[in-house]
């Protein structure tokens, strides 16, 4: 159950900033994305501006015991449309209009997830390169001749996981160093590519088996002083899983607190753990319909968002009490004052 809890928020900080309301592909602030745990291709030039190849924390363990690590980090998928022209050769195109639906090139996304193995202290990591092509079929039937393509595309990753345990004598904890590189073998000179040889996202989930984590937020007595002495770089160990339990730790690239959790009020991610659902939700409520439709066709986990905001059954105000409405959203209730009903 540890796990399981703090998965869930470990795929919140996955997808932070994956895609921005208004979730449009033409929005300015979807045209710079990944912005957290990226690490950048170390032979990057000054011109790419690439992002450091490397993050790193150090949390405490009680003795004894061994940990699992993983890793895991989102991987740049191309997603070009390409146009058939008359002459049987595709063309890449910003968008191609087939029936009632725009088809739109952008930057997706894919998860990936590596286990160190246990007592491993040194474990490279490499990600394939890939490249496959659908075809777009003008009534969506494989027997009509297509009018164009989708062709996703991505990049090799290469990376390393370096592991490190120091007892620390009269203190009775171990000390964890778990270093994450990139470790990209060939000079890079734009930011595209930049982008599409880094791990995005990336973050760890550890488990402990026969000992247990100390938090280095808020450590014990005995344990202040080594908790003091723990650095980190672009990466914060939290105790993760219910408040309470000690066998799972996520180090994010963001800070958050011990035993963080997503709000069982929420109905499902919107990409932005600063701001607040109901807002978010009526923002979405107040779209064109051309505007949801550029957000559906932007990217599926943009249109996931935008059905299920569209699916919320209206607000109803009950005049309960005459100097409040009562406003019901998807199993919570916010009091307003009548001048904001």
């Amino acid at each position: 159950m540890s796990i399981a809890a703090a998965r869930a928020v470990a795929d919140a900080v996955l997808y932070e900033g994956y895609l921005l309301y208004p979730y449009r592909a033409s929005a300015a602030k979807n045209r710079s994305r990944w912005q957290f745990g990226v690490l950048g291709p170390p032979l990057a030039s000054e011109s790419a501006f690439g992002e450091p190849p490397t993050m790193a924390m150090q949390c405490l363990l009680t003795p004894g015991g061994h940990v699992t690590v993983h890793l895991r980090f989102l991987h740049l998928q191309v997603r070009d449309v390409e146009r058939l022209d008359s002459g049987g050769s595709y063309r890449h195109v910003p968008s191609l209009r087939i029936g009632d639906r725009t088809l739109l090139s952008w930057d997706e996304a894919v998860e990936h997830e590596v286990t160190v193995p246990p007592f491993v202290t040194d474990f490279p990591v490499h990600v394939p390169a890939f490249s496959d092509s659908t075809p777009l079929h003008p009534a969506g039937s494989p027997a009509d001749p297509p009018a164009g393509r989708f062709v996703r595309r991505r990049w090799p990753l290469t990376a390393r996981v370096r592991l490190s345990l120091s007892p620390l004598p009269g203190a009775s904890v171990t000390r964890l160093t778990v270093t994450v590189s990139n470790e990209h073998p060939s000079p890079v000179a734009d930011k595209q590519s930049a982008t599409r040889h880094s791990l995005l996202g990336t973050h760890l989930l550890l488990e402990a088996h026969g000992c247990s984590f100390i938090s280095v937020q808020d450590p014990p007595p005995f344990a202040a002083a080594a908790a003091a002495g723990c650095t980190q770089n672009r990466c914060w160990p939290v105790l993760a899983g219910p408040p309470g339990s000690a066998d799972v730790l996520l180090a994010a690239p963001i800070i958050l607190y011990d035993h963080p959790r997503v709000a069982a009020e929420s109905p499902g991610e919107l990409f932005d753990l600063t701001e607040i659902d109901e807002i978010l939700t009526l923002r979405v409520l107040t779209m064109t319909d051309a505007e949801k439709a550029e957000a559906r066709a932007t990217d599926p986990r943009a249109a996931a968002v935008i059905d299920r905001c569209d699916g919320l059954s209206p607000p109803v105000a009950l005049a309960d009490d005459p100097d409040a409405g009562l406003h019901e959203w998807y199993g919570r209730h916010y009091y307003f004052a009548p001048d904001e009903i």
